[in-house]
């Protein structure tokens, strides 16, 4: 029998153009952009780095056009990638989607906790924050989280407007700071960084590197079709999809280029976190480096309250469809999910107490948090490459640019990395319970057809593989 919950239902459409960009803009540019100089080239020369980003941009501007597409051909499905897998390969799929996405989310989040208090650790009266895993550092990260929770509570417009605010500080901070690395830029020192380096491994490993770093700082390039429901404009979403691709690529790859004409390689990998505090410690002494730190703060707060935001909302989609408990449903006065908002705090919660208990830094949050991601954007992409082939007529354009997004995605699940897919894979079955509450809820068998049961059995499997692998491999 069902179980019929009634619940009012958002139907506002409060969130413009700018708004949107800013989304979109504040979630991706978060930690990564200030401390890729040093993630960037950790493990890659300068070659490496050039070849990764020619890939990137094309991997990027490819899978922000899948976006741009299923958009403009299907202006219907208002709920972002998991409405996009969904629509494509049934329920379960788009569960396993909407899921893998939120905890993206959270994950990322605690990973921006970890890294503010890391980064208030440099400073003299944060001392006992150390790299964000001490018991002091636990204490304001939860704090944060609650603070957050209270702001996104208070409304989604107001939410959203202080969003603006904060990616306006670092627009202006970012061109900033490329202005700077442009003016300290010395061509003979780039020249003489332009060699392949064999201790960092072959070509090959070196570019897969370079991609991986930048993979986490892209992921949000989604954040305006999660927020089409609320969007005043569906054309919005495209144009801040679009330009929040092409504004990105162009802001990493300059801080991740200019400061091999500014220092050696190997100095560049022995910075400290953020690294461009460094490089501008270099050129004009450490009260620079002091102002870029505050600058990192504010943004990864902005990131934070972004992402808080992009997981509630999915949360609140994949339960408007049926497929997470109607519990998630619950507005309030303001027409905020706030039973959303309250599940998604206490997952941040548990991720940061998780996190200090295992001793897990920024970086390892960050690749766990980017291959939860890799799955919806995968699907992402072949659901735009579906689309085009049923259209009737086939754009080979189209089909082109489809064919690229889809093997950036694959190329994506490939370098995700053992480990990462362990633990991924694992996170993927848990969310099955929400998914089988769901189906109770509604009155109806635990999967719809033969295909989600075979996909269910192959997510054990590739489970118990995974989790066995990453065992041998650590003892």
């Amino acid at each position: 029998m069902s179980t019929t919950i009634s619940i009012k239902k958002s139907n506002v459409k409060e969130l413009s153009f700018v708004s949107l960009y800013a989304l979109i803009f504040g979630s991706m540019m978060g930690s990564g952009v200030f401390d890729i100089p040093q993630n960037i080239s950790a493990q890659a020369g300068v070659i490496a780095v050039s070849i990764g980003w020619i890939i990137t941009i094309v991997g990027i501007l490819s899978l922000s056009w899948a976006f741009i597409y299923i958009t403009r051909k299907r202006p219907d499905i208002q709920s972002g990638l998991y409405g996009y897998a969904k629509h494509g390969f049934g329920d379960y799929v788009g569960f396993n989607s909407a899921w893998g996405y939120a905890l993206n989310s959270l994950l990322a989040n605690a990973s921006y906790l970890i890294y503010i208090c890391a980064t208030l650790g440099n400073f003299a009266v944060f001392k006992y924050f150390g790299q964000g895993n001490t018991v002091s550092a636990l204490v304001f990260e939860s704090l944060m989280i609650w603070v957050v929770y209270f702001l996104v509570n208070r409304g989604i417009r107001e939410a959203a407007f202080i969003n603006v605010i904060i990616s306006t500080i670092k627009i202006f901070t970012l061109v900033a700071v490329i202005v700077i690395f442009i003016l300290g830029f010395n061509y003979v020192r780039f020249k003489h960084n332009i060699h392949f380096e064999p201790k960092l491994g072959n070509l090959f490993e070196q570019t897969k590197s370079t991609m991986l770093v930048t993979v986490w700082d892209f992921t949000g390039i989604e954040a305006a079709c999660i927020f089409a429901l609320r969007a005043k404009s569906m054309a919005d979403v495209a144009r801040a999809t679009l330009l929040g691709a092409v504004s990105v690529c162009i802001i990493d790859a300059a801080i991740s280029l200019l400061p091999f004409g500014i220092l050696p390689g190997t100095a560049i990998r022995g910075l400290s976190t953020p690294s461009t505090a460094g490089i501008l410690a270099t050129l004009y002494g450490l009260n620079s480096a002091e102002v870029i730190r505050v600058a990192v703060i504010i943004s990864v707060v902005g990131a934070l309250l972004a992402w808080t935001m992009l997981a509630t909302n999915m949360f609140y989609l994949a339960a408007e469809d049926k497929t997470m408990p109607q519990f998630l449903l619950k507005l309030n006065s303001r027409n905020v999910p706030t039973n959303a908002v309250l599940i998604s705090s206490i997952a941040a919660q548990i991720f940061i107490v998780m996190g200090f208990f295992t001793n897990a830094v920024y970086l390892m949050m960050i690749q766990l948090a980017t291959s939860l991601i890799l799955l919806p954007y995968l699907l992402a992409t072949l659901f735009a490459l579906k689309l085009v082939i049923t259209e009737g007529k086939l754009d080979l354009l189209s089909a082109f640019k489809g064919v690229l997004a889809v093997l950036y995605g694959v190329w994506l699940v490939y370098s995700g990395g053992m480990m990462f897919l362990a633990l991924s894979s694992l996170m993927y079955l848990v969310g099955a319970v929400f998914y089988f509450i769901a189906r109770k809820e509604q009155g109806l068998s635990f999967f719809a057809n033969k295909f989600e049961v075979s996909l269910f059995i192959l997510l054990i499997g590739i489970t118990i593989i995974s989790v066995c692998k990453w065992y041998n491999f650590i003892i």
